[in-house]
């Protein structure tokens, strides 16, 4: 059996301490332990392990669905969500993100051990599934999963696809004949200018799409399908 690296995202000491013992015991390795969102952004970026076991409640002001938000946008490590309370509107909005699993405190080390060697197998099972498109800028070829997409926007005769590593490329292509290729129904067109991958959407209202610090516009034509789509989405 593989050990498996696992950031532990815990406020609880004594918790996140019983749950190192039970990964070790088992044969795997405890990279972090951290009590907050900031705490788990420095780990991920210092030394990003196999799986995060993320509580929901954090230290803070930010959750462990934030942090879920923040890993699913820029990296492809799965995560497995931690939580002692049933509420069912925190539930959706964890179930939204795509985590690889959920488990509920108290649990036996057993099923911590299944959890989270269930979901790094499945994840990499995804991982060797990963569509990718080949993309000229002009100079050269670029290999992209569509991923990495994070939205799509037109410039006359070209698009420029921006992507999660904060790097953008720009081809000679319209933005249909593009939607077309992407072929993939997490790929949403608000406005005749725009693609959005629906996985980093934060948030919406009537009038815009939110993913971070960039803004969407809605077109009043696509209006009403946009937000049904949106809507059946979020209730996922």
């Amino acid at each position: 059996m593989k050990s498996i690296s696992v950031t532990i995202v815990e406020d609880e000491l004594l918790i996140a301490e019983s749950i190192r013992i039970y990964l070790i015991e088992r044969g795997h390795q405890v990279v972090d332990i951290c009590i907050s969102y900031e705490e788990a952004i420095a780990s991920l970026n210092n030394n990003p392990p196999d799986i995060f076991l993320l509580d929901i409640r954090l230290y803070g002001d930010k959750s462990g669905i934030d942090v879920a938000h923040h890993i699913a946008q820029n990296t492809s490590i799965p995560y497995v969500f931690l939580t002692s309370q049933y509420d069912e509107v925190i539930l959706k909005r964890a179930i939204a993100t795509s985590p690889f699993g959920y488990l509920t405190k108290p649990f036996r080390k057993e099923t911590l051990w299944t959890t989270i060697e269930t979901s790094f197998h499945l994840s990499e099972g995804q991982k060797s599934s990963e569509v990718y498109l080949q993309v000229f800028d002009g100079q050269k070829n670029h290999k992209v999963s569509l991923k990495e997409i994070i939205y799509i926007k037109s410039e006359h005769v070209y698009i420029e696809i921006f992507l999660n590593s904060g790097e953008s490329i720009l081809i000679r292509k319209t933005i249909t004949d593009f939607l077309e290729t992407l072929n993939d129904d997490n790929f949403l067109m608000p406005h005749r200018s725009f693609i959005v991958n629906t996985k980093y959407i934060n948030s919406w209202d009537q009038n815009n799409i939110y993913l971070n610090s960039v803004e969407i516009p809605i077109s009043r034509s696509r209006k009403k399908s946009v937000l049904e789509t949106l809507t059946k989405i979020n209730e996922k």
